[in-house]
């Protein structure tokens, strides 16, 4: 565990003595100053981590050891102690520099947990430190970069596909990256030297369907003034990817499913069929079994695109990558020419790892980009992030929809809605195996396979 230096400056030995007493048992480094002068020489030559400072001293005041540090106040969480409540008085603290504010008399748990979160932090900062010492070395596939079990899980999976000429179906949540997936197999397939067509089959109007992916011959239609190729044949000798699969309308759908099958198209307006060299990887996020049980996606179809199949993690499910990728992103959007380097505060790094990401990892580099462009610097906070919505004001907005219900029946539901994004997280960490799971929740697999069923979770 992390030991601090704490600077402790009071003018009475008493007061300084109650607070090293108060803080030793932590294991932390001491050092005393019974003046202002004395403060302001031991914060420049020792670095404390943390300052206990006292306003009032004989000589050079708290507020005046706080002009005097000015900038230098950076580098100490300094935290101000007086018998004084004044508003005023603490407002100026803050200006000049001090972190926090403690009126005398205070309570011992309070001056530790003080200490508490400035070791927290500075953990945390040694952690992003780390991260950025080793981005260069990090396992990473292609452009895709991850350390958590998930994604090594992942990288492994990409790599034996890519050996093969199996067809792919990749299947995560929007923003996961699947793009980035299939390219990365391409390249690492003995395809890579075709080419790699990508097209996104929701886009594609229903009247042009064929068109687009068939191609078609000079005065097939209004409009077709000349021969064009469509992307399957496009892609000959390399990769077709698909995507948004889930999304593509049920016509278009049969007009593909006997090129996927036979590797033979037809343009529009031709006569002649042309056969096709494609591996076909395609891509989606929506749930295809409750498509195809409400006939929005056919079954036949599923099952020919279904060679192998690579699930994505979502970003909630592997939090060891968020400061990684939010460092990975800074460094990427910060320009070379940029006076100072940039770096999240304790906040912003707080927030990172508390946002749900209901984007993924492209919610993440779009919030990385606006915050690198628009900071004044040296330090990103959860405000520049826009992730500084306060706790009670979200929960407020969370507990709404219980309004009007009875106490009994409300508390159930919230339970029961806990207990439901428990149980899903730890199924999406663990990459639906259940027993792993219910190791990660205290629970016996037994107890968690029944409340999986109770509850309607998809594993």
């Amino acid at each position: 565990m992390l030991s601090l230096k704490i600077l402790i400056a009071d003018d009475e030995e008493p007061a300084r003595f109650a607070l090293r007493r108060a803080l030793t048992q932590a294991g932390h480094q001491f050092v005393e100053a019974a003046d202002g002068r004395t403060t302001v020489e031991l914060v420049r030559q020792e670095l404390p981590d943390l300052v206990f400072l006292d306003l009032h001293m004989p000589g050079l005041g708290g507020l005046d050891v706080l002009r005097q540090l000015g900038a230098e106040t950076r580098q100490s969480e300094i935290i101000v102690l007086t018998a004084s409540d004044s508003v005023a008085t603490a407002v100026e603290c803050i200006r000049l520099g001090a972190a926090d504010f403690v009126t005398k008399p205070y309570e011992v748990e309070q001056v530790r947990a003080i200490a508490r979160r400035v070791r927290q932090r500075l953990e945390l900062l040694q952690q992003v430190e780390h991260l950025q010492q080793e981005l260069e070395h990090l396992p990473r596939c292609g452009a895709l970069v991850g350390t958590s079990r998930p994604m090594r899980q992942l990288f492994d999976q990409m790599r034996k596909v890519a050996r093969t000429t199996a067809d792919l179906l990749i299947r995560g949540e929007t923003g996961t990256g699947k793009e980035l997936i299939a390219r990365e197999i391409h390249r690492q397939s003995d395809r890579a030297a075709g080419p790699f067509i990508a097209v996104n089959t929701s886009a594609i109007p229903e009247s042009l369907t064929e068109s687009e992916l068939f191609g078609h011959v000079r005065g097939a239609f209004t409009g077709a003034d000349a021969n064009r190729m469509g992307v399957f044949e496009q892609a000959h000798g390399g990769t077709l990817f698909l995507d948004e699969i889930g999304d593509m309308p049920t016509g278009a759908q049969t007009k593909i499913l006997r090129a996927i099958q036979e590797r033979i198209i037809q343009p529009v307006g031709g006569s002649r069929t042309v056969s096709v060299d494609v591996r076909i990887i395609s891509a989606t996020h929506q749930d295809l079994e409750e498509a195809m049980s409400v006939g929005a996606f056919r079954p036949d179809l599923f099952y020919r695109l279904k060679g192998v199949e690579l699930r994505v993690p979502p970003l909630r499910a592997r939090r060891d990558d968020i400061l990684l990728l939010a460092n990975h992103f800074l460094e990427r959007w910060t320009a070379p020419a940029a006076p100072t380097r940039l770096e999240f505060s304790p906040g912003a790094i707080d927030a990172l790892l508390a946002h749900p990401w209901p984007g993924n990892v492209r919610e993440l580099e779009q919030l990385i980009l606006r915050a690198a462009t628009m900071t004044d610097g040296p330090q990103i906070s959860s405000a520049d992030l826009g992730l500084g919505l306060p706790a009670d004001s979200a929960d407020v907005h969370g507990f709404q929809k219980y309004l009007g219900l009875p106490l009994a029946e409300a508390k159930s539901q919230v339970v029961e809605a806990l207990e439901r994004w428990l149980i899903q997280s730890a199924l999406d960490q663990s990459s639906g195996n259940v027993s792993e799971a219910a190791r990660t929740l205290g629970m016996h697999r037994q107890s968690l396979q029944q409340k999986i069923s109770q509850l309607g979770i998809r594993k």
